[in-house]
C-alpha cells in the first residue's frame, strides 16, 4: 500500500492534498518554483520594450523584449521600496524600466542604470540591486519561465523529435494571440490536471467535444505515449474524416498555419501541440488554429486557467476567421470542465471523501502525472516508481 497504489488498483491523492494551505504553500515552493511553466508567445512582445506581466501565485513576472530576439524574465518589483514597476498586463518602453515611485532606472535585462540622486559606488553599488532575474526558454515561439536557482534542462531536449518536427509544419515563430480567455474556478489545480490527462469523462462531460474528438485514440495517448518529463509533446487528435478541432470538423481559420499555408499537404489525422506536468498546461495546434492552456494556482481551493488562441500571423479577424467560431469549440469544453471541477471540490471538501479506485486502462495518465508530483515534493515511495 502506497499513497497511489492499493494493490490491484490506484487512486488519486488523499483529501488534504486538496483543500490543505500547508500542502499549497509546499507546492509553490517544491513544483510552481521548480518546472518549467508557459507564460505566452513572443507574437505578444513583437518590439524592443514590449512587456507582458504573468502572474503566479503572489509572484508578478515580467516578460520583455531586448534586443534582437532575447527574451528577458525579471520580477516586477523595484529594488529601492517594493514598487511593481508595470501595474498593466501589457504596454511598451522605451530603453529602459523606469519606476514610477523614485525614478530608479533599469535596463531591458534588469540591470540597474540610476539610482536617484545615488552615484553608483558611493554607499553601495548598482551590481548588487539590479531586478531579480528569472530563468527563460523560448521553445518554438512559446515562452517558459523558471523560479529555480538553477534552471531545468531546455524544453527542447525533453520533447521528442517527431513531435518537434509535427510543430515545425505550422509555423510556430510565425502565430499570434486571435484571443484570450481567463477562466476562474474554485477548485484545487491537480484537479485541472487529473481531469486534463484522461478522456474517460468526455463522452459523458463532452458531447459537443466528442464529435469531432476522436476519444479512443486521446485515451490510447494517455495510455501509450505519456511519459514522465515536465514537458512533452502531445497530439489532441480529431477524427480521421474531419479538417479541424471545431464544432462540425470545418477549418475555422481560411489562412492555413504554416507549410500547410504553402500549399503542403496535410498528413492524415495530423495535430501538434506540448504539455507540461505536474504543474499543468497544454497546447493543441491543427492546420488551421491552435489553442494553449496554462492553469495558475491561486490558493489550495482556486485556480486559474489562462487560455490563447492562436491563428497565421497575417490572418485577419472577420476576413480569415471569426473569434466566436474560432474559440467555441475550446470555450464549450473549458466551461464544463470546470463545473465539473468545482463541483469535485465541493465533494472534496466532506470529512467523508476517501479516494477511490481510478480505471487502470482509462485513466493511467493521473497516475503518472501524480507519481512526477509525488517525486517532486519527496513524498514518492521506491514502490511507486
Amino acid at each position: 500500500m502506497t499513497t497511489l497504489d492499493h494493490g490491484k488498483y490506484f487512486t488519486s491523492l488523499p483529501r488534504e492534498y486538496y483543500v490543505s494551505p500547508e500542502h499549497f504553500k509546499t507546492e509553490l515552493d517544491q513544483v510552481w518554483a521548480r518546472q518549467w511553466v508557459y507564460v505566452g508567445h513572443i507574437s505578444q512582445i513583437p518590439k524592443r520594450g514590449d512587456y507582458f506581466t504573468f502572474e503566479l501565485a503572489n509572484e508578478s513576472l515580467l516578460l520583455i523584449r531586448d534586443e534582437g530576439d532575447k527574451v528577458n524574465a525579471v520580477h516586477n518589483v523595484c529594488r529601492h521600496r517594493a514598487l511593481r514597476l508595470c501595474d498593466k498586463p501589457t504596454g511598451s518602453v522605451r530603453k529602459r524600466l523606469v519606476c514610477p515611485y523614485h525614478s530608479w532606472s533599469y535596463a531591458l535585462d534588469g540591470e540597474l542604470k540610476t539610482a536617484t540622486r545615488q552615484t553608483d559606488g558611493e554607499n553601495f553599488d548598482y551590481s548588487d540591486f539590479g531586478l531579480y532575474k528569472v530563468h527563460v526558454d523560448v521553445w518554438k515561439g512559446f515562452i517558459f519561465v523558471c523560479l529555480a536557482d538553477e534552471a531545468p534542462k531546455p524544453v527542447a531536449s525533453m520533447i521528442d523529435e517527431k513531435s518537434s518536427a509535427d510543430m515545425d509544419l505550422i509555423g510556430p515563430t510565425r502565430l499570434k494571440v486571435a484571443h484570450e480567455i481567463v477562466y476562474d474556478a474554485e477548485a484545487n489545480w491537480k484537479l485541472l490536471l487529473e481531469n486534463g490527462v484522461e478522456c474517460y469523462h468526455c463522452p459523458s462531460v463532452h458531447p459537443e467535444f466528442c464529435v469531432v474528438l476522436n476519444a479512443e485514440e486521446m485515451s490510447d495517448y494517455y495510455d501509450r505515449d505519456m511519459v514522465p518529463e515536465v514537458v512533452q509533446g502531445l497530439v489532441i487528435p480529431v477524427k480521421a474524416e474531419l479538417d479541424s478541432l471545431s464544432m462540425d470538423g470545418s477549418f475555422v481559420s481560411k489562412k492555413l498555419l504554416g507549410e500547410f499555408d504553402k500549399g503542403v499537404a496535410i498528413p492524415a489525422e495530423f495535430g501538434a501541440g506540448f504539455m507540461t506536468q505536474p504543474g499543468y498546461a497544454w497546447g493543441g495546434f491543427h492546420p488551421d488554429y491552435g489553442m494553449v492552456a496554462t492553469t495558475i494556482p491561486i490558493s489550495a481551493t482556486r485556480t486559474k486557467m489562462l487560455c490563447q488562441w492562436f491563428v497565421h500571423e497575417d490572418a485577419v479577424e472577420g476576413v480569415d476567421y471569426d473569434v466566436e467560431e474560432l474559440i467555441k469549440i475550446w470555450d464549450v469544453t473549458n466551461i464544463q470542465d470546470l463545473a465539473i471541477q468545482e463541483r469535485q471540490q465541493q465533494g472534496l471538501s466532506s470529512s467523508r471523501y476517501t479516494p477511490g479506485p481510478n480505471s487502470i486502462d482509462q485513466e493511467p495518465g493521473i497516475r503518472a502525472s501524480l507519481r512526477l508530483y509525488l517525486d517532486m515534493i519527496g513524498e514518492l515511495e521506491d514502490s511507486e516508481r
